[in-house]
């Protein structure tokens, strides 16, 4: 069964450097002959007319929301970037972008053919857009956005709720997000993040001359994210102490301070990639770091970037995050730490024992199944079973 779907998420753009999940799941969409209406949605902070980005963001914001819905054509999907009002600490704003949201995605999904578009809601402050929807209604919670720093916690946690009460269909990417998600909703499905698999195999043969623009020589200890609130800068500077032979290198964009990182000779952080050479990167890796402090915010996380790196064949040392040990014990090449010093002496460890040849093939080998594809086949099922629209059945028109 085919399905038009609209999509209330991020940037699209931001799939170039660093695709989420949720770009993810649209371009799978697309490949399995969907048609995909991408909503980008914003709005979770205020922002700040004193920033330069920010400032660049609102003009950028305004040229495209002029354009209306744009196609992109290497995707196959429809982008629309709706104008907002970027207050969301005030409640008749939220419920004025909600309602918004609803009539600009609804309007251009007619425009474009779509028919009983289904909704698929990612941006918690938005919760409106979904409420009158006429269609099925998903809301796929990815992360604990009450616990954000960036974000006001007592509007998240409604925003949440809200999100919730309208949907027909909660789909959850870890398993601490689901039982959240079943306190106050009774159909919560748990659909862990993927992996482009044939991508991120690619390192397994890439030749060990071929080195990548900025990465030094010797042997790395790599990490493959955003740099952001929730990553241990004391944790990846204690490695890059304890192991001095190595190249700790961070790949990734920055949205906080590190200049307490750089200065360090054997520690270097090289800014963001291109999706497509992050292979080529990772290939090098004798071992792939997750240092996350642990909180209620990344205890709920599902990191996409380990099943990249184990997929590239890459072994990979984390702290204690629940989705994570998962794969510890079962994986010969996952590690969760249980302190910093654990974390310190496994790192140290496979910097002295690489896995090779064989041992990475293997490693590589049991991210097969755990496909995007595979995923968002698992979320169109769970689509193809709702009854009604939203979770008092039938919605009226946006």
């Amino acid at each position: 069964m085919k399905f038009d779907f609209v999509i209330i998420a991020n940037a699209w753009a931001a799939a170039r450097d660093n695709p989420t999940s949720k770009h993810q799941i649209a371009r799978e969409l697309v490949r399995a002959g969907h048609r995909v209406l991408w909503v980008e949605g914003a709005g979770m902070r205020r922002p700040s007319f004193g920033s330069g980005q920010d400032r660049g963001r609102m003009v950028r914001k305004v040229r495209a929301a002029l354009r209306g819905a744009v196609r992109d054509e290497e995707a196959g999907l429809w982008v629309l970037a709706p104008l907002l009002v970027p207050l969301p600490g005030l409640a008749w704003v939220r419920v004025f972008n909600g309602w918004l949201f609803r009539q600009v995605a609804w309007h251009w999904a007619r425009r474009l053919g779509f028919r009983e578009p289904v909704l698929i809601n990612y941006v918690p402050v938005l919760a409106g857009a979904m409420k009158g929807w006429k269609g099925k209604i998903v809301y796929h919670c990815v992360d604990r956005w009450d616990q954000f720093d960036m974000y006001d916690t007592a509007m998240m946690q409604k925003m949440d709720r809200q999100c919730r009460a309208h949907a027909g269909l909660v789909i959850a990417s870890s398993e601490e997000l689901a039982a959240h998600c079943r306190q106050d909703h009774p159909n919560v499905h748990l659909v862990g993040h993927g992996v482009n698999f044939a991508h991120f195999a690619k390192a397994l043969v890439v030749p060990p001359d071929e080195r990548p623009v900025g990465l030094p020589e010797g042997v790395i200890v790599g990490f493959i994210g955003l740099l952001s609130e929730w990553v241990d800068q004391e944790l990846i500077l204690a490695v890059a102490r304890a192991v001095p032979e190595a190249h700790v290198v961070l790949i990734g964009k920055a949205d906080v301070d590190v200049a307490r990182l750089r200065g360090v000779p054997n520690l270097h952080v090289l800014g963001p990639r291109p999706f497509e050479d992050l292979p080529l990167y990772v290939a090098h890796f004798s071992v792939g770091i997750i240092p996350f402090v642990v909180s209620e915010l990344t205890r709920a996380v599902n990191p996409i970037k380990l099943r990249e790196m184990l997929a590239a064949g890459c072994p990979v040392v984390s702290t204690a995050l629940p989705e994570v040990a998962r794969y510890a014990g079962v994986l010969e090449g996952v590690h969760v730490a249980r302190d910093p010093g654990d974390f310190v002496a496994q790192t140290r460890r496979w910097v002295g024992a690489p896995l090779v040849g064989e041992a990475r093939w293997r490693l590589s080998e049991a991210m097969r199944g755990e496909t995007w594809d595979v995923k968002t086949r698992e979320i169109v099922g769970l689509i193809e079973g709702m009854r009604g629209e939203g979770r008092g059945g039938k919605g009226g028109t946006p």
